[in-house]
């Protein structure tokens, strides 16, 4: 029993149409998958990006919190060392050296300010590094997730799908209707 070409020619369309729609199906279903895997992997950054930021706020609250009892140890030893230096200054009588009390006192009093001052600089210094910190991750959690989205394509079209079922109908159609002879010639087919 032998089966007519047109036969063969009409399975073979009916399989590429099926073909197509489930090529098409994959396509769509890859495509969805990729985007989820790069919102999955966008929210996996930004938590590391909250979880840095945690990180260094907790560190500049520390740092706060040690400049200031930095700040009240200096004071405390600018009055003790005043404290110290008028009691010597009492002890002797008073200021009879020419004011090389009172100007030993300005001294501990200068070179107090001045360690402060110092410490102050120091806490900017730290202030501004937190605050680079602070930017450097965002930068980085936004080239990540630039880096995760950029791969990502439209949606398969369906036209697309339409055109190419459309020109396999009219291939299979070519084929079934018209045949190329042995002298190279296309002829129509003869339908009986």
């Amino acid at each position: 029993m032998s089966i007519p070409y047109e036969m063969l020619q009409y399975t073979s369309l009916g399989l590429g149409v099926m073909r197509n729609f489930k090529d098409f199906g994959v396509d769509v279903r890859d495509h969805y998958t990729r985007i989820d895997t790069a919102n999955r992997q966008a929210a996996l950054n930004n938590k590391l990006a909250y979880n840095s930021f945690l990180h260094i706020n907790e560190e500049q609250m520390l740092t706060t919190a040690k400049r200031s009892f930095d700040v009240a140890a200096i004071y405390k030893q600018i009055r003790a060392a005043k404290a110290t230096a008028m009691a010597q200054m009492a002890s002797q009588g008073g200021d009879s050296t020419i004011g090389s009390g009172l100007a030993r006192v300005q001294n501990i009093q200068r070179q107090g300010l001045e360690a402060l001052a110092r410490k102050d600089l120091n806490f900017q210094t730290e202030l501004n590094d937190f605050k680079t910190r602070r930017k450097n991750t965002s930068l980085e959690t936004l080239s990540k997730n630039n880096q995760a989205f950029s791969g990502l394509t439209s949606v398969p079209d369906a036209t697309g799908l339409v055109a190419q079922t459309i020109g396999l109908g009219i291939e299979k159609y070519t084929d079934i209707g018209y045949y190329t002879a042995a002298d190279g010639k296309i002829k129509a087919r003869g339908f009986s």
